[in-house]
């Protein structure tokens, strides 16, 4: 049996970690939360996901400086980055795309969501 692949998911809004906790899970993921960058980054230390999904809008450290800690050690590894955001399209956006982060504009469709998923895991 394969390994199921693990997806980080840093986001502090509960509401938010649920709905993506249970659409990973149903569609075959490990999921492993947490609800800042600093917890995220912590938690990267412990266990290597296959995808980290990211948002952006967050207390102590946002999702911008926590893809900036987080991106070197990612992508070394060919780990993708998903940043959420309910923000419209800013011009700094395309700087955290030219780094490898795949944006997500929130609200989103959970199925198209999943699609993206599974097209970066493979």
């Amino acid at each position: 049996m394969e390994e199921q692949p693990t997806i980080l998911v840093i986001d502090d809004d509960l509401a938010m970690q649920t709905v993506l906790e249970i659409a990973l899970r149903d569609a075959g993921y490990r999921v492993e939360l947490a609800g800042d960058g600093q917890e995220g980054i912590r938690k990267l230390a412990a266990i290597r996901p296959d995808l980290v999904i990211c948002d952006i809008m967050m207390p102590q450290m946002d999702g911008v400086e926590a893809f900036q800690q987080m991106k070197d050690q990612l992508q070394e590894d060919g780990i993708p980055i998903f940043i959420m955001t309910a923000l419209n399209r800013k011009p700094w956006f395309a700087d955290l795309e030219a780094e490898g982060a795949v944006i997500i504009q929130k609200p989103f469709d959970i199925e198209q969501f999943l699609s993206l998923v599974q097209s970066m895991l493979g």
